[in-house]
């Protein structure tokens, strides 16, 4: 049987210094220190000053989507438009006269004889058509309803 030895100077100081690197002391520095210091020495932790300012990366926050639910309220139908009347309303004289018969009703008759006379007519038949609306505006101011 054969035995074989290798001899590397160094190699012992080299697995102390990876042994002491697990352990937290800092290994010892060139070759030429591993052959004459076989003793190691604790590392002084080294303080750095940094001028500038630490920043810390924040990892971005993800929210999940918010669904947002519109309700829209019930439509209401719009009130019906009053229609303005674009022609002046025309009046019968059936109309007339009912609205008349109201201030004779009340004792008015001298008043409505004098509003005939206003118009140009001493009855009510003979008052043209194309004044039964200012007729028919005239009773009204007078408290007719028509």
């Amino acid at each position: 049987m054969f035995e074989i030895t290798i001899n590397i100077p160094g190699l012992k100081e080299f697995a102390e210094a990876i042994t002491n690197m697990s352990v937290g002391i800092a290994p010892i520095q060139g070759s030429a220190q591993l052959q004459q210091a076989p003793a190691v020495q604790p590392a002084v932790p080294r303080v750095q000053e940094n001028k500038a300012p630490v920043q810390q990366a924040m990892a971005p926050v993800l929210q999940a989507p918010v669904q947002i639910q519109q309700t829209t309220p019930p439509v209401q139908p719009a009130p019906a438009a009053q229609q303005i009347p674009t022609t002046a309303p025309s009046y019968t004289l059936d109309e007339l006269a009912k609205a008349a018969m109201t201030l004779m009703d009340t004792g008015r008759q001298a008043e409505l004889q004098g509003l005939l006379g206003a118009f140009g007519v001493e009855a009510l038949p003979a008052l043209p058509k194309e004044q039964y609306g200012a007729f028919a505006t005239a009773l009204r101011e007078r408290g007719a309803q028509i």
